[in-house]
């Protein structure tokens, strides 16, 4: 797990929503200059999700890239959290020039373990899972770290998602999957939750309200 570190604040877009109860700061450059960053193996892009047009590309915005532990923490602790968003938004941290989208041709042969949680309002414990499972994936602590894409959460008036998006999701891989599963689980410690995993094909073919999952944990 990354532990937070202070650094330079990252640039943040206008339409990101940040957390009001966040003072800004400021840092003599001479000091800022003396800060050694530590660098991630990736680097990773914020994105933020919000449903105000009937066009899904409209709704989503590229928010900032970052590749130190001090950039994140400056911009992770400077926006809202999940509890703190309108119903119909989304976060999603995902590996730069891949884009948290079932189109992307770096998704699409892959799928997602998903947990499903009661709406945020009455579940103030998606915040720490949220913040554990981000930590997770660019802290690379993952034996299959390199089938990672990125995670997702999903903010809904009946209910809340987080997802964890892999590159394969071959039943020829499933021990890698579930190997991914289980070590999410663990994270969370969600011991009493079930999570699923969908490949991103059935996903977008569903018929039905939901889709089958190809395996769980």
């Amino acid at each position: 797990m990354l532990e937070p570190a202070e650094g330079d604040p990252v640039n943040h877009s206008d339409k990101l929503p940040k957390d009001e109860n966040e003072q800004p700061f400021e840092t003599e450059p001479a000091v800022a200059e003396l800060v050694a960053k530590h660098t991630l193996e990736n680097k990773w892009t914020l994105w933020f999700y919000e449903n105000k047009s009937r066009i899904w590309e409209d709704n989503i915005h590229e928010v900032s890239s970052f590749d130190t532990v001090e950039d994140f923490w400056c911009l992770f602790n400077h926006i809202k959290r999940p509890s703190q968003l309108s119903n119909q938004s989304d976060y999603s941290y995902f590996k730069n020039g891949i884009k948290p989208m079932w189109e992307d041709k770096k998704n699409s042969a892959g799928g997602r373990w998903v947990i499903k949680l009661p709406p945020v309002k009455n579940n103030p414990q998606i915040d720490e899972y949220w913040k554990n499972i981000v930590l997770s994936i660019i802290g690379e602590i993952y034996d299959q770290h390199s089938e990672i894409h990125g995670a997702i959460v999903t903010v809904r008036s009946k209910g809340t998602r987080i997802a964890v998006w892999t590159n394969n999701a071959s039943k020829d891989n499933g021990s890698n999957i579930m190997a991914i599963g289980r070590k999410m689980k663990e994270i969370l410690g969600a011991q009493n939750e079930k999570i699923v995993y969908e490949s991103h094909i059935d996903t977008a073919n569903k018929k039905r309200t939901f889709t089958k999952p190809l395996f769980f944990v």
